[in-house]
């Protein structure tokens, strides 16, 4: 197996791990990498569809607790934001596009670190969510990472964790399958050209990931999983940024 099909299968068994712990993190944790070991295109793409697999393995034991309302809003808002977020992708030359990624993962961070601090609050209505709706759809087809402005949104609103996380899953679905629809319709090109036995492989390790992040669940406590997970990501998301920006060079 070619070393750089070990590493792609590896990233997302990072990224189903962390999805299983944390309620999200699949994109953050492996979008930057998959990026850098394929392109910006077919990276993302291969971020959402292991994503929406990811999202509906813990959707199903989630289920009760989802807010139907608020989800129907906000998917509203996605499916409308991943329209400008596939367009800008493909407008943009590859070493640009790397660098919007590492941007948007390393911004989306620290604004997910920073807000819950500043003691801000924003009304729960029809206005917010579509709106919060609309950037994230936008950031799943630009980066691959969706989940951010949705945690914001959680913060500033005050939504209780368990009903938010479990609300959360059905809209990455919603909102990762649009991304990927339209990105295969605005650039058919982009989809990841893999053998059949990696695309085993990725299914495999993605079992994987979410059965040993479910053993993990229980043994550690979920802020330590949260570390890892954003040290992953930034790191992730600096070097794509890096890496796009030495191309200019």
């Amino acid at each position: 197996m070619e070393p750089v099909v070990v590493l792609i299968l590896f990233a997302v068994f990072l990224g189903a791990l962390s999805q299983r712990v944390t309620g999200m993190g699949f994109g953050l944790v492996s979008g930057p990498f998959l990026v850098l070991l394929l392109d910006p295109f077919s990276g993302i793409v291969l971020v959402n569809i292991c994503g929406i697999a990811a999202a509906l393995s813990v959707f199903a034991r989630t289920f009760a607790e989802v807010e139907w309302p608020p989800l129907r809003q906000l998917a509203l808002g996605a499916v409308i934001g991943t329209v400008p977020g596939a367009l800008l992708a493909s407008s943009l030359p590859t070493p640009l596009l790397q660098i919007l990624i590492g941007s948007l993962i390393v911004l989306s961070l620290i604004s997910s670190l920073t807000l819950g601090r500043l003691g801000h609050r924003i009304p729960a209505n029809f206005g917010t969510r579509i709106s919060t709706g609309l950037l994230s759809g936008a950031m799943s087809a630009a980066a691959g990472t969706g989940g951010p402005a949705v945690s914001a949104y959680a913060v500033l609103t005050s939504w209780e964790q368990r009903s938010f996380a479990a609300t959360l899953q059905p809209f990455l679905v919603v909102g990762t399958t649009s991304a990927v629809v339209m990105k295969v319709i605005v650039n058919g090109g982009v989809w990841p050209d893999l053998e059949i036995g990696t695309w085993i492989g990725l299914a495999l390790v993605l079992v994987a990931g979410l059965i040993g992040g479910d053993w993990l669940s229980r043994r550690i406590e979920t802020s330590i999983a949260r570390t890892g997970m954003l040290v992953l990501a930034f790191g992730g998301g600096i070097s794509a940024l890096v890496k796009g920006a030495a191309a200019l060079v």
